[in-house]
């Protein structure tokens, strides 16, 4: 049934492969980007009445963040909005109308594949390294190992689930290409709503009152902050698994919204004047 679909898992894999010296830029700045933060938590802990704020430790700050940057660089890629919008710009996406396969899929295994290659060539020697360095300076502490281990299986579940949402986000946004040629601008706020509702920057337990359990319950918190907190167990088992449930029911009213979007929108659409 899906054998149809692996040709796009297998192109964007050679593609993202093709194109090493991007990737090379993308790690250099992610690289300076922690270096910048993890300079202003010293400041912030520095200057701190008390070593913890909001739950969080100057060390499990400093682990957050590298992680954070980590899980962002490997598990958030994907051109499924840009190549929506580039489709309908040149009227390519007539031709998706008559293949004998779903636009949909299409994305899901395309994002797959450049996820897998970032996560093999990049991510899961970052995390070991981090990981290692942490522990040899003790960041990290692991007192019994069969609950690391299975921390680090949910948080490879819950990494699969943020890169699908992820990419669901990204179609949403690129159907809404349909209703308008700003496809710039709408990649620039989903980028901007993803981040600061993700963790990315800071935690959610940093955000003031309401707006902290709001945050936690959109799935942008699965994006990002979840999978961490699983991977440097500040989470139990038991709120692992419904952080991750969380992400799966997300999951499925995300793919759902944008079935009904796209089914509205292929309706509407006019290229190039037709």
């Amino acid at each position: 049934m899906f054998k149809k679909y692996f040709p796009f898992f297998k192109a964007s894999a050679m593609d993202l492969v093709a194109f090493k010296f991007n990737i090379l830029i993308w790690l250099f700045v992610s690289a300076l980007q922690v270096v910048c933060v993890v300079c202003l938590w010293i400041g912030v802990y520095s200057s701190s009445p008390s070593p913890i704020i909001n739950g969080f430790s100057f060390n499990e700050m400093i682990m957050y963040t590298v992680m954070t940057n980590i899980f962002s660089f490997t598990a958030m890629d994907g051109n499924t909005l840009f190549t929506i919008n580039e489709e309908i710009k040149d009227g390519t996406i007539a031709m998706s109308f008559i293949k004998p396969t779903s636009y949909r899929l299409r994305f899901v295994f395309s994002n797959a594949g450049s996820v897998s290659v970032l996560m093999a060539l990049f991510g899961l020697p970052s995390f070991t390294i981090a990981y290692i360095v942490f522990y040899l300076i003790g960041f990290f502490v692991i007192d019994v190992w069969y609950m690391f281990l299975l921390h680090i299986l949910l948080f490879f579940i819950a990494m699969i689930l943020a890169s699908m949402i992820n990419d669901a986000l990204s179609y949403i946004f690129g159907v809404l290409c349909f209703y308008t040629s700003a496809g710039w601008g709408l990649n620039q706020f989903k980028e901007v709503l993803l981040r600061f509702f993700s963790g990315f920057f800071i935690p959610l337990s940093f955000f003031p009152g309401i707006l902290k359990d709001i945050a936690s319950f959109l799935p942008f918190s699965s994006l990002a902050q979840n999978p961490v907190l699983i991977m440097l167990m500040k989470v139990d088992i038991p709120t692992s698994l419904s952080m991750i449930g969380l992400s799966l029911g997300w999951l499925i009213i995300l793919e759902l919204l944008g079935h009904l979007l796209f089914a509205h929108a292929s309706k509407k659409i006019t290229v190039h004047g037709g």
